[in-house]
């Protein structure tokens, strides 16, 4: 079997992560629909919050790697730490999909809940337009993607991301997906002129490229949704270039590449 960072692989780390940094906040904001946890790590102290979050789909998992390796650079101290966070905290979810995780490790080319709802389109952004896309797109129900769900955050996996940022009212948040290094900036004309500036100096100091989303994928997502009920930037950080599952092999180079912007995200924020 390809090697797969699954639900297991991150209990792993997270364990790791314990062990070395016991003073470093580690919980769960919640469950998924097969009673997996979704663990967060909180790095940092101060009023600015941001928030990055991972592996919306199960296919995605990469994702998932990419943020737990950050946790582990930013704990050990790399990357200026101190100076980066002081006045800030940052919060990460790596695994917003485990049970699509485990599904997709199987082989399927699967990337929803265990459900089958595709957990990026189950946000409270214009979602009635998400299901008008189904129709026009021949999706009728459950599946392995699009399916939006019967009404927003229907799913226990986007109902606890929203409760957690509803909760601790982030400056500013990144949802990681793969692939095709671009970066989603606006919601319908919704998005402030801050995360335009921003969007552009993440363009300046890595290889992405602003972009916009059409059709179906225009609609019900985690940054759509954050940047429409809060008024405030969020991004949608589409790593890798390739087929997805992109290969661990692939983690280096995209670790490499994607690392500027994320240093510059908690900067900014």
């Amino acid at each position: 079997m390809t090697y797969t960072y699954d639900y297991q692989e991150l209990e792993k780390d997270l364990a790791l992560f314990r062990l070395a940094y016991p003073l470093i906040p580690v919980f769960s904001i919640g469950k998924s629909r097969e009673g997996r946890h979704l663990y967060g790590i909180k790095l940092g102290r101060g009023e600015k919050r941001i928030f990055f979050n991972g592996a919306h789909h199960g296919m995605e998992w990469l994702t998932a790697k990419l943020l737990m390796q950050f946790a582990f650079d930013l704990a050990e101290g790399k990357h200026l730490a101190s100076s980066l966070l002081a006045g800030r905290c940052l919060y990460l979810v790596p695994m917003v999909n485990p049970d699509g995780v485990e599904i997709a490790k199987t082989g399927k080319r699967w990337q929803a809940n265990a459900t089958g709802v595709d957990l990026n389109h189950n946000y409270d952004a214009l979602w009635h337009l998400s299901k008008q896309a189904e129709k026009d797109n021949g999706i009728t129900g459950p599946g392995p993607t699009r399916f939006s769900g019967a009404f927003p955050e229907s799913e226990p996996e986007s109902r606890s991301v929203a409760d957690f940022t509803r909760q601790n009212g982030f400056d500013l948040a990144l949802a990681f997906h793969s692939q095709g290094e671009v970066i989603y900036w606006d919601f319908c004309g919704f998005a402030p002129d801050k995360s335009y500036t921003i969007a552009k100096r993440f363009e300046e100091i890595s290889p992405y490229q602003m972009d916009s989303a059409s059709g179906i994928a225009s609609f019900g997502g985690y940054k759509d949704w954050f940047i429409r009920t809060f008024k405030r930037p969020a991004f949608t950080i589409e790593i890798g270039m390739g087929e997805n599952p992109l290969p661990i092999e692939d983690l280096p180079e995209v670790y490499r590449r994607t690392l500027p912007l994320m240093l510059e995200a908690i900067r900014l924020a």
